[in-house]
């Protein structure tokens, strides 16, 4: 929802936003509010992150193809899955620090984070209609 929001937000406003002096200082402190949920989004995925671990939640059966290989050790797949969400809460923790000054590194980071965890997860997602239809075949029985 946060994600729509600021995408509405750009796609209406955006232009007449940029085209102002002082366009991201303006943006700062529009997006200022919005950080305290972002850091504590960020905050449960961490641990969420550590529950995945600790639970070793995420584990797939050994009935679903490709991620299924690594049933019998289920920490491989925890930490995979674990990992990637505590990248994004990482991300997430920094956004509001970085929201004290548009030109510091913290901006880099967050999108190097954020950058990597999407691509990871559209290639897992689309890797998952397939072992999700494998198991489902597998299982059919």
């Amino acid at each position: 929802m946060l994600l729509l929001a600021a995408a509405l937000y750009i796609w209406f406003r955006g232009a007449a936003v940029l085209a102002t002096p002082g366009a991201l200082e303006h943006l700062r402190k529009v997006a200022r509010p919005v950080s305290v949920f972002v850091l504590g989004m960020g905050l449960g995925l961490i641990g969420i992150a550590v529950a995945g671990v600790k639970y070793q939640l995420f584990a797939a059966p050994p009935e679903e193809p490709i991620s299924g290989e690594f049933a019998e050790w289920p920490l491989v797949e925890a930490i995979f899955m674990s990992g990637l969400i505590a990248i994004v809460g990482l991300g997430a923790i920094l956004f509001p620090f970085a929201l004290r000054s548009i030109r510091n590194g913290l901006w880099t980071a967050i999108g190097w984070l954020w950058g990597i965890a999407g691509v990871v997860f559209i290639a897992f997602g689309a890797l998952n209609f397939f072992t999700h239809i494998g198991l489902i075949v597998n299982t059919m029985g």
